[in-house]
């Protein structure tokens, strides 16, 4: 593709589809000789000054734009955003394309029964929850736990589980939990069960402070909302792992409650005691913070009131050890 500033006409659209498209498959073909090539060149055409990303949205907004002339610009996006990531910045700045994408989603959902995973993936990319939330609604929600199973990208997946930590911690300024249009989702969709490894694999590759707090936050809420260890033994071990090293490096006290918030309701649960993984090792890690007088009185209370958790299910579990002796 010679790099130059595009201009539309009425053939723009497919042409920029068929060019790019063999661009990509060109790539896939032989990733380790092409790919210094296929980046260099994905970087340089979305530069601004090619007018791509820009010609493109403003095809979106005209009204005489095909719906099936939609599906192809956002699959472009979609196969453009996974070769180059940092064209979400420059679609960020399009205010008008949260709403084009929310509103195709919903007509093709109701027109052909399924998810465009290509607008689920441009969406994934490019919302920004501080500034449309407005747009947030059940049936969003909905389509976008649907497309969990359906997309095969891990960066689009993980994407969608940012979204939706993002969407929780809107109401947690809520005293009603029911109020809460994600844990309604989460507590009755079958693609719940897939939340526990992404969420988790994403905590522990987390830097931001305040996007940790916000994944600590939404792991206590689905535990709450689910009454139960959202957890798979693996899982939990993960969660045990991150707990300790949280607990053993962090000076953030924001992040040790929250991380003994969570630790308080996983030890009121019977799969919790289901493996012993690191016990001894989380306990002794407690019984210090319970007593550090360089830790807030906060982290103290938590700590000891883990350790009671533990302790009084130790004492359940010898005395039903004595009533039941072997043999």
């Amino acid at each position: 593709m010679s790099l130059k500033t595009y201009q539309i006409d009425e053939n723009y659209i497919k042409s920029m589809y068929q060019e790019i498209t063999e661009h990509i498959e060109n790539y896939q073909k032989d990733i380790n000789k092409d790919f210094e090539t296929f980046d260099r060149w994905a970087k340089t055409v979305c530069q601004p000054k090619y007018k791509l990303i820009k010609n493109l949205i403003y095809l979106l907004e005209q009204n005489d734009t095909s719906f099936q002339d939609k599906q192809i610009i956002f699959s472009i996006f979609h196969q453009l955003l996974l070769i180059n990531p940092n064209i979400s910045i420059q679609l960020k700045k399009f205010d008008c394309l949260p709403k084009i994408l929310i509103e195709y989603l919903f007509k093709y959902k109701k027109e052909n029964g399924k998810n465009d995973l290509f607008a689920v993936s441009t969406l994934s990319f490019s919302f920004q929850i501080e500034k449309y939330q407005d747009l947030i609604n059940l049936e969003l929600i909905e389509i976008l736990f649907d497309s969990l199973t359906q997309v095969k990208e891990t960066n689009v997946i993980e994407n969608l589980i940012k979204l939706f930590i993002e969407i929780n911690y809107i109401y947690k300024s809520e005293n009603d939990i029911k109020s809460n249009i994600f844990l309604k989702v989460f507590n009755q969709h079958e693609n719940s069960n897939l939340f526990s490894e992404i969420i988790l694999r994403i905590l522990n590759n987390q830097k931001d402070f305040d996007f940790i707090q916000k994944i600590l936050y939404c792991i206590k809420c689905l535990m709450n909302i689910k009454e139960k260890d959202i957890f798979y033994s693996k899982d939990l071990e993960a969660f045990i792992d991150i707990s300790i090293n949280f607990l053993e490096s962090t000076e953030i006290e924001e992040l040790r409650t929250g991380i003994l918030d969570i630790l308080y309701i996983l030890t009121k649960f019977d799969e919790f005691y289901n493996i012993k993984y690191k016990r001894k090792e989380l306990q002794e890690l407690l019984e210090d913070c319970s007593k550090n007088d360089m830790v807030s009185i906060e982290v103290q209370e938590k700590s000891q009131n883990i350790l009671n958790n533990l302790n009084q299910k130790m004492k359940n579990e010898e005395l039903n050890e004595n009533k039941n002796p072997e043999g």
